[in-house]
């Protein structure tokens, strides 16, 4: 063998031996989450912050929501191996996509959401029943398609099919709430969803808490709504929710439904390392990741 020949087969085992480990190396954590500068984008990030002191890289995705995020999780062509998503979503993704039941695992919930139903304050809608009356020609607004209210929304019509006589509006919760106001029982649009964390301040709420004389809040009771995940633990649960301090004028406490946040991986994405320390660092730095929610 010459010396030239030598220094070939040398060159060839380096490269060999470097796409070897390349392909051995543990995969990225990829997170996919909401939209930019929104709760579950910004939870996506402190997880992230939290990772790269683990020495974990990670990189944070943006998305439409809840079934984008599940979309990609499912996708063996997807880099997103972590993902999070409101429960009733994952229920209704599971409907079509039942095999998904067995590669998810769950790193821990990511705080309460619940259901939010606002109409103006002379509307005819006085509880969640009037929305599921045949004939009135009601909208409501769910934000954009695949969004977590829109899904939410989409669930409920599937667990009450009456609720289908109120067809879906896809249209921002504010440009609804000024629809509803300026349109009172003429305008299509009569009641617009939120889906927060009780307590948040999202801009639809604060319109509602500081206009009490245009909106007021509808309760959501229908026991049809009570479903359960594969583990067996509720999609929604009936909660009396106080969604502000009480202010005059304006009754800030309203039955609804609430469902969970949930941060889930695709075991068949990540190694048993990867997931061993993902849920360490869920079970021990939580508070971190999620912030008021995890209380």
């Amino acid at each position: 063998m010459t010396r030239k020949t030598g220094f070939s087969w040398t060159l060839l085992f380096v490269a060999s031996f470097g796409a070897v480990a390349a392909q051995a190396a543990d995969p990225s954590i990829t997170i996919s989450t909401g939209k930019s500068g929104g709760g579950y984008n910004t939870i996506g990030e402190r997880l992230k912050s939290v990772l790269a002191e683990q020495e974990l890289p990670a990189q944070v995705l943006t998305s439409a929501g809840s079934l984008e995020n599940l979309t990609r999780l499912a996708d063996p062509q997807s880099p997103v191996n972590v993902g999070l998503t409101q429960a009733d979503a994952l229920k209704y993704y599971l409907k079509d996509h039942p095999s998904f039941a067995d590669q998810f695992i769950s790193l821990g919930e990511i705080g309460k959401e619940c259901v939010f139903i606002v109409t103006g304050r002379d509307s005819e809608i006085k509880s969640d029943s009037d929305l599921q009356q045949k004939g009135r020609g009601w909208l409501i607004a769910v934000q954009s398609p695949n969004s977590g209210v829109a899904v939410t929304w989409e669930y409920m019509t599937l667990l009450e099919p009456e609720f289908k006589n109120t067809a879906p509006a896809f249209v921002d919760g504010a440009e609804a709430l000024l629809q509803i106001k300026s349109g009172g029982k003429s305008s299509k649009i009569q009641a617009a969803m939120v889906v927060q964390k009780p307590m948040a301040k999202s801009t639809e709420m604060q319109v509602v808490l500081e206009n009490p004389k245009d909106f007021r809040l509808v309760p959501v009771k229908d026991w049809d709504l009570n479903d359960k995940l594969p583990d067996g633990s509720a999609v929604y649960t009936f909660e009396k929710v106080t969604v502000a301090e009480k202010k005059w004028g304006f009754d800030t406490a309203v039955d609804t439904i609430c469902t969970r946040g949930l941060m889930l991986a695709n075991k068949n994405k990540l190694t048993a390392d990867q997931r061993t320390r993902l849920a360490k660092v869920m079970l021990l730095a939580a508070s971190r990741v999620v912030g008021n929610a995890a209380k």
